[in-house]
């Protein structure tokens, strides 16, 4: 039987004081994707269409979130309904980068897109979603195969130039990129990774 630590759930998950939003974003009044999940059944059917379509799959077994190949990757799941929580069955969840496990212990960390660290159990979950690094999907410039998130560095330096991706999490613009002259922003713009990271919002800072 699943071992379940409830002091793992006791105490205030804080978010990283560094994490970058979008110019105008408001935390007390932003409504996010996770939010819209589990309020709009509308959404929530487009939402997990729109997650299947980009390379995102279930695992058959809840269990190998524990495998290390999982390490670095990024995923979302659904609860249960048996954690402390309270959280209704089938409450979604956005999920993150996971870090990994800690030896004899039944749960995994990962780490948000808001910065904050947060434990989840094995005996918390319902279903985990993780994408396929193997799919193939249908882009702009025509089929491309998903291979693994991609990392851009924090931008520093505002220019005129900025260039944006889509928020896995939230869904608001946030800018990736300072661009010195529309040259360069267009250069940016027209790589791999960039478009990659546009079609799929598989990315996030280093």
């Amino acid at each position: 039987m699943d071992r379940v630590n409830e002091e793992l759930q006791l105490y205030e998950r804080v978010p990283d004081a560094t994490t970058k939003h979008a110019r105008g974003f408001n935390s007390s009044t932003h409504v996010s994707i996770q939010d819209r999940v589990n309020t709009d059944p509308a959404f929530e059917a487009a939402y997990i269409d729109h997650l299947d379509e980009t390379g995102w799959k279930r695992l058959e077994n809840n269990s190998d979130i524990f495998k290390d190949e999982l390490k670095g990757r990024h995923f979302k799941y659904r609860l249960n309904g048996k954690s402390l929580s309270r959280a209704e069955k089938g409450t979604f969840r956005s999920g993150g980068m996971m870090i990994g496990r800690k030896d004899a212990e039944n749960y995994v960390l990962y780490k948000s897109y808001t910065g904050a660290i947060f434990p989840l159990q094995l005996s918390d979950i319902e279903v985990v979603y993780v994408r396929d690094p193997n799919v193939k999907i249908k882009g702009k410039n025509g089929e491309k195969t998903i291979t693994k998130t991609v990392f851009f560095a924090e931008p520093k330096g505002a220019t005129v130039y900025p260039v944006s991706l889509r928020s896995p999490l939230t869904g608001d613009d946030i800018v990736v990129y300072y661009a010195k002259d529309n040259y360069s922003k267009d250069r940016f713009m027209m790589s791999k990774k960039f478009n990659y990271a546009y079609e799929t919002s598989d990315w996030a800072f280093k």
